[in-house]
């Protein structure tokens, strides 16, 4: 896209020929640049299957529609998607990512890893007794804890463990399984 944007300014490019508009783009904002640039180097894109050009005021105005339609499609998917994964997630499937510490993948679901939960619930623990992130994390690392990638607590504490630490929901650390991997008594 970058390289015809180029070609188009260096009048190298009469014509952009697509075989349907929303192939260029999508995003009527994104198309309305494109046009600008169009202009300015004198050219025009032409659909193949679609009967409008943007050299006219009235291929323009099928084009902006046409496009506030793909837009408004291309949004309504992407909330569907979340919507989705939203749901899976409230019904207790795990929908896909790094898998937490103290958990390890089973299907569509995260079952807890037992070698690993120990230190999970030590660590919530220490948490409930320092009542700080950073304070545990170097807790954790004098006592030799590692995450999966051998990365020291201490590393990590602005990441995930920092957040199952904290108690809160992460994309991959349901509220659910950390209440699940705890069953602790103070919690």
């Amino acid at each position: 896209m970058l390289r015809l944007l180029t070609d188009i300014e260096a009048g190298n490019v009469d014509h952009i020929v697509v075989y349907k508009i929303d192939r260029l783009t999508r995003a009527l904002s994104d198309f309305a640049k494109i046009v600008d640039r169009l202009d300015a180097a004198r050219a025009s894109s032409v659909s193949v299957t679609q009967s409008f050009n943007t050299a006219t005021s009235m291929g323009r105005l099928t084009l902006n529609m046409l496009l506030s339609f793909a837009q408004f499609e291309r949004e309504v998917t992407a909330e569907r998607i979340r919507d989705k994964i939203a749901a899976s997630k409230k019904k207790g499937f795990w929908m896909g990512g790094t898998v937490p510490f103290g958990y390890q993948p089973a299907g569509r679901s995260l079952k807890i890893d037992e070698t690993e939960a120990p230190i999970v619930r030590h660590i919530y623990e220490l948490y409930h007794d320092l009542g700080s992130v950073r304070a545990v994390a170097e807790r954790a690392e004098k006592q030799g804890y590692r995450t999966r990638i051998t990365a020291t607590f201490q590393m990590q504490r602005r990441g995930v463990e920092a957040k199952i630490i904290m108690g809160a929901a992460t994309p991959q650390v349901d509220p659910i399984l950390v209440k699940n991997i705890l069953m602790a008594r103070r919690w």
